[in-house]
């Protein structure tokens, strides 16, 4: 389906990128951070045996690149606070996974 160019001129790469957002509804980076998020949790998987060092480091890595773009306008503020969520998560799960009980 096309859709009508956005008025008036595009000067800046972030107004690219918005207008693709709008576009789409609002989902086109939430998709492109549960993207990276899938392929980096499964790539870690396989180069560590460490399930929960691969999460915390996906979840990491997907906050840092989801408080850039909130900064820039190009994300909602709850999918930044997921992340922030999922980075916590598996910090905790790290840490009980490298705890030594008894």
């Amino acid at each position: 389906m096309a859709y009508d160019p956005p008025p008036g001129n595009i000067t800046t790469n972030v107004e690219i990128f918005q207008w693709i957002n709008d576009t789409i509804g609002g989902f086109f980076f939430t998709g492109v951070l549960f993207a990276i998020f899938i392929i980096t949790l499964i790539k870690l998987m396989f180069s560590t045996d460490d399930i929960g060092k691969s999460f915390a480091t996906s979840a990491f890595i997907c906050m840092i690149l989801s408080v850039l773009l909130r900064a820039a306008d190009l994300l909602d503020t709850t999918i930044m606070v997921i992340f922030i969520i999922l980075t916590a998560v598996g910090a905790v799960w790290m840490h009980v996974e490298n705890t030594k009980f008894g």
